[in-house]
């Protein structure tokens, strides 16, 4: 059954009981309501008395509104005059103006007589009487969907061969809760049946071996074979995808079918599949466009960065404002949209690199949804450099002198007693093993209930992750505590409210070895430890020395006891208060109020310790201090808040003239302000460490600092939709934005969009074939801006700056920042998108092929002029830049079943490049300069370097050289690098260099996922890859140690490949950058897997427990990449494999389960 006008339809699912109808009363929803409010407010009062007294009595206007509710009619009211139409037409009639969806078989609404009706402003409960008065259906109304069935029992034996068998069962949905209005038809024939409300159904007349089609809108289709059963009970799986699926787009939502920009969705439940600590990270691979990478495992500062089609930072919002996605909990996600094109033209100033929508879930009808999860996961890291031990260092440290001429410092018989062991003045120390596990736990639990009646519904959640370090000592754990209450309350027929509340609290520890040094140099510090020290001394009140910087035993910085901590602790408070006032004097008008605060509060507590290490000689059992890291212990204390107030106002107009054109429109006014403020204290020199407050500091050796800002936005919005018979869709939008970093005359910003639609699909000579389901193309082009300057540049500003010499004495004093430029303006920003999605075969094959072009102008840069020494000023910026992106996505899918086994995969890829047009720097006129140099014109991504051929194996080699390396060919030696002359001019120097590569961020993504369900199993995979871009190996690692890798490939007499690592401390050229030392980095990652058990249903009611299903689930599994044999994870920072915090596999055990 599918009617191509049905845009609106939804899949009905859910469970229909006897007592669905008796929806929980207003009180115990108010009561419950009240305690929820009273622990969520209790959870973060310290620092906002304001915000949640104001919050407070805004729930309670909304709670005293709520008591005067009356019963509410169905829907809006209707107004409709139509003369001897079709059934079939006046139900669309009705779903236009409604928004109910209407679900019967198709075959059995042909037996309606045509009706003739005319009504005005009548409840839709009053309408449908009188529409069904003479017609031979029924009818039941569930939450916006009307199920029509015939009056009386169908007799099959008229509708199809004469009755060998009659077949019974139950259809369900993927969720195992019964699915009304299923259609049920003997395949090849025109016997058929709809389920009832239970979901059961009865046809007579069925061979025994005949094939059953079930078939449900929003639903995969199934053939199940008869084989002479008398009994099928039959589970449809959601379709991936549906045309009537609705999107969140800018400040709305639409129809996916009638969507006409370029969005990109995906559901909430697809982010929960494996316990992750960052919800960004499961976007990896999920949808066309998103370029990800994520560099590093540090607990709480583990997240993705995000780019769409490569464009940079994207604007995030969250129910509507824009906020931090990183703290938020992926079970509290409904949905999650990512607008490409002209769609994020609504957004204007802050949408110039795409916008990604995240809406949290809401209460529904009916009885309360109690949820509980909890895992319990174990971390190791993916990929992390192993270190050479104590006589492979030797080895190596002996070439190292060697090859420069100079005896080597290590004997044969010491490297004998480093590899035998067991004698303590030659230790072997694994620093890894010693300051690092191999495992390290993180857990994760959360609670929420979701429910309510026509009047009141409500969601309420309640989450809780901890997240330990690899670091074997104590400290460094990450704590997180996410709350949120969303509210939805009818008041009377015109006005619905929404009050959406948040909270999320923040602590995280981490090990320091001084001021200002943060993690990722810890575990520097741990690669630079080497073997040849011990882990301990005789005497345990001396700590060992581990390395050559000074620093000492790794195991004493990640201890906090010893050396410190970096204590980070931020709460987070949002209240949203919504209103909704549909006009009744204008059919389809309707006023929208959005006032939402949002308070950030963050302290940072950094107190290191000082202590000192030394070095043991066995022989003489002496001690020598060498070195001590601070000389006395040290702290500093910050706290920063911000206050963002965001208030929009909207009208928007939604109807259907005559069937056949539907128009909507918004127009909205948006004000945001921003207020933020910075303080920091610091003392050293303290009586003792054991005392961590600023009092017990030196006063002499006070720090202090603060600061202040505030800025604020304004903007107009206009958005304007038309769709001719769902067929021909036009869609314009308009945002103006105000800035105050830019003069009054160039404050506003003005970004107009415009996309079209067409649906082939709907056209007669497109609509009767068979195996199209939708064929629709897009094309859009949208503008928007981009302000990230600094403040009041187009002002002369002053500024503090220390001393000036003034007489003969130094006074403060404040000097000029530097020129102004009142012409200073918005970067701009111009995209062109074409687009088709498409989709076959009942949905057994569905995609979307998209390609644009984007141009970026006025990028902020200084120019380039000869300016006099006695100039002393600084040049303004000025708008001088500009680049162009190119690329396409393309997403492929399929679902369905066989048997019990149903199936969903999909798979996507993207590309994207940029250019220069003009890029403000010096003119070259030397033809190599400006071809390794000049960038307008020329690809963002070019990396140039040497060309070598590999390695000189022998001394012939090197005696035959047809030119000179730079300091000559004297020092050459076989192992060092073998250079190409690229323009033969003799000589090797920088005109040799040419493109080795491209950048360090890819060109290519990709994605995939499979989703299997076999009877009470479950799989769900998910695969993200990245290609064409690259990275430098450093194998030397700043040359203080060395990895396994290394010491494996590098250059001897007996390992003289070409192919080896270059000889360690060769000829100078060796270091020159090449391309042995920038590698591509492409790799295809296993990025979660999980597989689940849904335990019996029988068990579960027994207990009262509607759902409950366990879990073995990983992230981060696999990877396929060429770096694996240097043990570089592909996506490390350039050139840093080793000295960050590693990337995390995570393996969980889980369990779900709804009450």
């Amino acid at each position: 059954m599918h009617r191509p006008w049905f845009n609106s339809i939804t899949a009905v699912s859910g469970e229909w009981r006897d007592h669905f109808k008796q929806s929980i009363t207003n009180q115990p929803n108010i009561q419950m309501y009240k305690n929820f409010a009273i622990f969520f407010c209790r959870a973060f009062p310290c620092n906002y008395p304001n915000i949640i007294l104001k919050m407070k009595l805004t729930f309670v206007f909304c709670m005293c509104a709520l008591l005067h509710v009356t019963a509410a009619t169905y829907g809006q009211n209707i107004t409709l005059k139509v003369k001897n139409v079709s059934f079939e037409q006046l139900l669309e009639d009705l779903s236009h103006q409604s928004g109910y969806h209407f679900l019967y078989d198709e075959q059995l609404i042909n037996q309606g007589s045509r009706v003739t009706i005319d009504v005005k402003n009548k409840p839709l409960d009053k309408v449908l009487v009188e529409s069904f008065a003479d017609q031979p259906f029924t009818y039941v109304i569930k939450n916006q969907n009307v199920i029509i069935t015939i009056k009386n029992k169908i007799n099959p034996s008229t509708l199809s061969v004469p009755a060998t068998i009659t077949v019974t069962g139950q259809v369900n949905d993927e969720k195992a809760q019964p699915l009304p209005g299923v259609s049920i038809k003997v395949k090849g024939t025109t016997l058929g049946t709809v389920t009832g409300t239970d979901g059961k159904y009865t046809i007579s007349g069925v061979k025994t071996d005949a094939v059953l089609v079930f078939s449900f809108i929003g639903y995969s289709s199934k053939e199940i074979p008869v084989a002479g059963q008398t009994s099928l009970d039959v589970a449809l799986a959601p379709q991936t995808g549906t045309l009537n699926d609705v999107v969140v787009v800018g400040y709305g939502t639409q129809k996916k079918a009638t969507l006409t920009g370029s969005v990109s969705a995906v559901k909430g439940e697809d982010l929960t599949q494996a316990p992750v600590a960052s919800t960004i990270n499961t976007l990896a691979g999920r949808l066309p466009g998103l370029v990800s990478l994520q560099s590093t495992g540090q607990p709480g500062a583990d997240q993705a960065v995000i780019s769409i089609r490569g464009f940079g930072q994207a604007l995030w919002i969250v129910d509507g404002v824009e906020s931090n996605f990183n703290n938020i909990d992926p079970n509290q996600i409904e949905s999650l949209s990512i607008l490409k094109d002209g769609a994020a033209s609504i957004y204007g100033a802050r949408a110039g690199n795409g916008v990604i929508l995240v809406t949290t879930k809401h209460g529904k009808e009916g009885k309360p949804d109690i949820t509980f999860n909890s895992s319990y996961s174990l971390q190791g890291n993916t990929l992390m450099s192993k270190p050479v031990n104590s006589a492979q260092y030797a080895e190596i440290t002996n070439l190292f002198y060697t090859n420069q001429g100079k005896p080597a410092p290590y004997t044969p018989e010491q490297i004998q007693k480093y590899n035998a062991g067991g004698d303590p003045a030659y230790p072997n120390t694994n620093w890894q093993k010693v300051a690092t596990r191999a495992l390290a736990p993180q857990t994760q639990q959360n609670l929420s209930v979701r429910g309510g009646s026509e009047q009141i519904k409500y969601f309420g959640f309640f989450g809780y992750l901890n997240q330990s370090p690899m670091w074997k000592k104590n400290g460094g754990d990450y704590n997180r505590y996410n709350l949120q209450s969303n509210l939805d309350a009818k008041v009377n027929e015109n006005l619905s409210v929404q009050l959406l509340l948040s909270a999320v609290s923040e602590a995280n520890s981490q090990p320091v070895r001084g001021q200002g040094i943060g993690v990722n140099t810890l575990w520097q510090d741990l690669w630079n430890s080497l073997p040849i020290y011990p882990e301990t001394l005789p005497d345990p009140s001396k700590y060992s020395y581990a390395n050559g910087q000074g620093v000492g035993s790794i195991a004493l910085v990640s201890n906090e006891d010893i050396a410190g901590y970096d204590k980070v602790n931020t709460q987070n408070m949002k209240g949203t208060f919504i209103a909704v006032y549909k006009i009744p004097a204008i059919s389809g008008l309707s006023a929208k109020a959005f006032v939402n605060y949002d308070k950030t509060y963050s302290t940072d507590k950094n107190f290191s310790k000082p202590y000192s290490f030394y070095t043991y000689d066995y022989a003489t059992q002496a001690y020598t201090l060498a070195g001590s890291l601070g000389s006395q212990a040290k702290l500093t204390y910050q706290e920063s808040q911000s206050r963002n107030i965001t208030g929009q106002f909207s009208l928007n107009y939604d109807h259907v003239f005559h069937s056949d054109h539907h128009i909507s429109a918004l127009a909205l006014y948006e004000v945001i302000d921003y207020n933020t403020n910075y303080l920091l204290a610091g003392r050293d020199n303290f009586l003792t460490p054991a005392i961590e407050e600023l009092y017990a500091g030196a006063v002499t050796t006070s720090l202090a600092n603060s600061s202040a800002s505030e800025m604020g936005r304004a903007s107009y919005v206009g958005r304007f939709n038309y769709s001719y018979k769902s067929k021909y869709l036009l869609e314009t939008t308009i945002r103006a934005d105000a800035s105050a970093k830019f003069q009054s005359d160039k404050r506003w910003g003005y970004f107009p969009s415009i996309s079209l639609g067409w649906r082939l699909d709907q056209e007669n000579f497109i609509k009767n074939l068979k195996n199209i389901d939708e064929l629709k193309f897009r094309a859009s082009y949208g503008s928007s801006g981009i302000d990230n300057v600094g403040d009041f540049q187009y002002l002369t500003g002053y500024q503090f700056s220390g001393q000036w010499l003034i007489g003969n004495s130094t006074q403060a004093g404040i000097a000029s920042t530097g020129l102004a430029n009142p012409n200073l303006t918005w970067e701009r920003i111009n995209i062109y998108n074409l687009a088709t999605d498409f989709s076959f075969f009942n949905r057994k094959l569905f995609g979307t092929a998209e390609v644009f072009y984007r141009t970026l102008s006025g990028i902020p840069a200084t120019r380039v002029l000869s300016l006099p020494n006695t100039f002393g000023a600084v040049l303004p910026a000025e708008n001088l830049n500009s680049q162009n992106n190119r690329g396409f996505d393309f997403s492929l899918g399929t679902s369905g079943s066989a048997g019990e086994l149903s199936y969903q995969v999909s798979a996507n890829i993207s590309w994207t490049r940029a250019k220069w047009k003009h890029y403000e720097q010096q003119d070259f006129t030397d033809p190599d300069q400006r071809r390794l140099y000049q960038l307008s014109g020329q690809w963002t991504d070019r990396t140039f370097g040497y060309v070598a051929t590999g390695l000189f194996t022998n001394q012939q080699e090197i005696d035959n050289l047809k030119f000179t390396y730079p300091g000559g060919n004297a020092a050459l030696r076989p192992g060092d690098i073998q250079f190409v002359d690229v323009n033969g001019d003799g000589k090797l120097d920088y005109r040799d260099q040419k493109q080795i590569g491209t950048g360090t961020v890819p060109e290519w993504m990709t994605g995939a996922t499979i989703n299997l369900k076999f009877k009470n199993f479950d799989l769900q995979s998910l695969f993200q890859g990245a290609f064409n871009y690259y990275t430098t190996v450093n194998l030397y690692h700043g040359g203080l140690n060395y990895s396994q890798a290394f010491y494996k490939n590098m250059w001897t007499e007996s390992n003289n490949s070409a192919d080896a690592s270059p000889r360690i401390s060769g000829a100078s050229t060796n270091s020159l950058f090449n391309n042995l030392y920038f590698k591509k980095a492409s790799y295809m990652r296993l990025k979660s897997l999980a597989i689940g058990y849904n335990l019996p249903k029988g068990m579960l009611n027994k207990a009262n427990i509607r759902n409950a299903r366990v879990y073995l689930a990983g992230t981060n599994l696999l990877t396929i990449n060429p770096l694996s044999k240097y043990e570089i994870d592909p996506e490390a920072p350039n050139g840093q494999a080793g000295y960050y915090y590693p990337q995390q596999r995570t393996i969980s055990l889980g369990l779900n389960i709804t009450l």
